[in-house]
């Protein structure tokens, strides 16, 4: 019975795929997607880091970049920029974070305050107080701290606080 079948099966052409990587706009339309995971994808093909502090690396002190930072090491003191922090896994800082965008993979101590986007993944931990517009958070983050999520962050009467 299978026989039959599975020659012409084999026999066909195969279809290429529907939808090809550059366009995205041809594709159903997700209920839940966001389209953060899109434009992430879209931020880290745009920009090389600036400076990357690599696994087993660990820095002490004032640290001004302009618009990416990538830690996978260890930093410890002053974070100043209006740009973008992605810290990795591994990574681990210990400073109060006030900054445009952060993606944070690993441990932060401090709080966190950024003005566009804030996306905490995989199995990051936080202790500290967090202020975002905008806030992605994985099943399996750790917080410890309050989130203050608002559109308008001058308007903190319209915030949702979150206590964990």
């Amino acid at each position: 019975m299978f026989k039959k079948y599975t020659k012409q099966f084999l026999d066909q052409e195969v279809q290429p795929s529907l939808y090809h990587e550059e366009d995205l706009s041809s594709r159903p339309h997700a209920p839940f997607a966001t389209g953060l995971m899109h434009s992430m994808r879209v931020a880290a093909q745009e920009e090389e880091p600036e400076t990357i502090i690599a696994e087993n690396v660990e820095i002490k002190g004032s640290l001004k970049y302009e618009k990416l930072l990538r830690i996978d090491g260890s930093f410890e003191g002053e974070l100043l920029s209006s740009g973008k922090l992605v810290v990795g896994p591994n990574g681990s800082v210990k400073a109060d974070i006030d900054l445009d965008e952060a993606y944070i993979s690993g441990k932060v101590e401090g709080n966190i305050t950024v003005k566009t986007r804030l996306v905490l993944r995989g199995r990051a931990q936080v202790h500290g107080n967090i202020c975002a517009p905008l806030c992605s958070i994985d099943e399996g983050v750790s917080i410890v701290g309050q989130i203050n999520v608002a559109n308008d962050m001058k308007g903190s009467h319209q915030a949702d606080d979150i206590n964990f």
